[in-house]
């Protein structure tokens, strides 16, 4: 039996747990905006999938697997998700990753203060969220976009972050953001950047 787990760029994201095995991705565009992520997993056996909520990595909820749609194979899966894609839309495109090639789009974070510190990370990822799980060093206090805290600098590759959310116009001057400043929490990259603060 398969699965459809579901995550949104900056919104949420639903993380395999034992017992589920993911078999392979694919990502909703919408033009050239990523909508989603699913990756198509086999259940083998009784399990919950993790639903994180990306602007507050704290909270986290364990969802059982009976709660999701389930399919007989890949197939029967990949199907289900073209049908939700749709034909209607010339700019809406379904697109599998390819195993071989997904470590050529993984995109590399620089953190300058941190000694320059470099890591890996899958496109559209949260600025601030692979600084805590790869030990960058951006600091925070609140993650959502309410403090400030985790304003720093994109160097380069400032053209590989997505827009300025309005929390940020809160904390941050016209000046500051004409100057490369970001908040780490609500700034996805799409390509290679370098950060200081």
């Amino acid at each position: 039996m398969y699965i459809v787990l579901t995550s949104r760029p900056g919104q949420y994201r639903s993380e395999p747990t034992p017992g589920i095995t993911p078999v392979e991705t694919h990502d909703y565009f919408y033009g050239a905006r990523h909508v989603a992520a699913f990756v198509v997993a086999k259940l083998d056996g009784t399990s919950r999938v993790r639903i994180v909520d990306e602007a507050d990595p704290d909270r986290a909820n364990l969802v059982p697997t009976k709660f999701f749609e389930s399919f007989d194979s890949v197939s029967e899966a990949v199907a289900s998700l073209e049908a939700l894609v749709g034909r209607d839309h010339a700019q809406a495109r379904l697109s599998r990753r390819d195993k071989e090639t997904s470590h050529s789009t993984m995109v590399q974070i620089t953190f300058i203060t941190n000694g320059g510190k470099t890591v890996e990370a899958a496109p559209n990822s949260n600025l601030l969220r692979v600084s805590l799980r790869e030990k960058g060093g951006i600091p925070f206090k609140c993650g959502g976009g309410l403090c400030g805290t985790c304003r720093c600098r994109v160097e380069a590759g400032r053209e590989h972050t997505d827009d300025v959310k309005p929390k940020e116009r809160r904390h941050l001057s016209p000046e500051d953001l004409a100057n490369g400043y970001r908040m780490a929490c609500q700034t996805f990259v799409n390509g290679d950047v370098s950060v200081s603060w």
